[in-house]
């Protein structure tokens, strides 16, 4: 019928790896009315996918918002920090709610009396971790209030060390580097400090796992601001050998963001490692998304080891992990009444059983050891 609006259960913004795995896990789960956008092509991606999808190519968020308005009240977002910067204010604005994955560089409360005003909700940060991680941590915090110590241990590695650098690219080469040149938060004696991600490397030991060299990684965000505890830190772990060579990248400039002139060209040195990262040392053998928590209030503990290793080449556990975590906020987004605010997960600890009993039946390994 002419003048017929179609409407969508959601609009997907970005479809790489985390995308691609969302959609198909959204439509598994019976959301299955998607509009979709990417700035590449995926439409033959998408055929085998199922539901009742439409994709549109586009990198312009003037026309992904003509293509929505009226049509969805939820967006989800799966793309570069870079290209949030400029998606989420807008999409805001116009009265959508949002989900992201994204490995955003800015504090999401800046939205937050934008949120109200337009009366729809930013859940942030919901992925692997930050994300999960968000997750136990706020459903501790509920229990036990302040902590005296909350530590996140968090990996996405090859199932063994590949070298030059011991490592693989499973997820966004941008937002990885990202991880190694972002200044750290951590809270040591209470106090919020902020440290060289590479300033200081140390050997970290996962029980039933194994030893791993870490870095201070900046996976804190929200918590920072709503959880209270003596100490509190992310450590990203790798194998060990990788960060001195990730350090002489980095001094070298390899890592800058600011363009740089060559011949009759501008090239931003990030992207283009990015980019070489991707092409030279993409993933070749299966990979295990690994994830510690240590919690500690007085003679309380609590450990969380969660683990997804899918064993195949050609699928990044890594992703997985952080894509499943997203369906599920993207699933309660849709069925739930979520509060018109800044939400990152540590706010939807009443669904701390819900995540984990869905994780579990996606065959993610959880083991609790604790004496609460």
């Amino acid at each position: 019928m002419l003048g017929c609006i179609v409407l969508y259960d959601l609009a997907l913004i970005g479809l790489g790896r985390v995308g691609l795995y969302a959609l198909k896990l959204l439509v598994r789960e019976g959301i299955d009315k998607i509009i979709t956008f990417d700035c590449i092509d995926k439409s033959s991606v998408l055929e085998n996918i199922g539901g009742d999808i439409v994709f549109e190519k586009t990198c312009s968020v003037d026309q992904v918002l003509d293509r929505i308005r009226g049509r969805v009240d939820l967006v989800a977002t799966a793309i570069p920090s870079r290209v949030a910067r400029e998606y989420i204010p807008r999409l805001l604005k116009n009265g959508l709610n949002i989900v992201d994955v994204s490995f955003i560089d800015f504090d999401p409360y800046i939205y937050k009396e934008l949120c109200r005003e337009k009366n729809v909700f930013y859940i942030v940060d919901a992925g692997f971790a930050p994300g999960f991680s968000n997750l136990v941590i706020g459903y501790l915090y509920n229990n036990l209030g302040y902590l005296d110590k909350a530590v996140i241990y968090v990996g996405g590695l090859p199932t063994k060390p590949i070298p030059p650098f011991y490592y693989q690219v499973t997820w966004s080469a941008e937002d990885l580097i990202e991880e190694y040149t972002r200044e750290s938060r951590i809270i040591i004696n209470g106090e919020v400090s902020t440290i060289d991600p590479l300033g200081k490397i140390m050997y970290i030991e996962i029980p039933s796992i194994g030893v791993f060299e870490g870095f201070y990684s900046d996976g804190l965000r929200t918590l920072l601001r709503n959880i209270k505890a003596r100490e509190m830190y992310e450590i990203t772990i790798r194998y060990r050998g990788h960060l001195e060579k990730i350090k002489v990248l980095r001094e070298l400039g390899f890592f800058d963001k600011r363009p740089m002139r060559l011949n009759d060209y501008e090239i931003s040195p990030l992207l283009f490692t990015a980019r070489l990262f991707e092409e030279k040392y993409k993933q070749s053998i299966p990979d295990r998304a690994i994830l510690f928590i240590d919690v500690v209030k007085n003679d309380k503990y609590y450990q969380l080891l969660s683990i997804l290793e899918l064993g195949d080449p050609m699928e990044s556990s890594t992703a997985m992990f952080t894509a499943l975590v997203f369906t599920k906020s993207i699933s309660l987004a849709l069925n739930r009444d979520i509060a018109k605010d800044i939400i990152p997960l540590e706010k939807l600890h009443i669904y701390f059983n819900d995540y984990k009993d869905y994780l579990l039946r996606n065959n993610v390994l959880i083991k609790i050891n604790t004496n609460m």
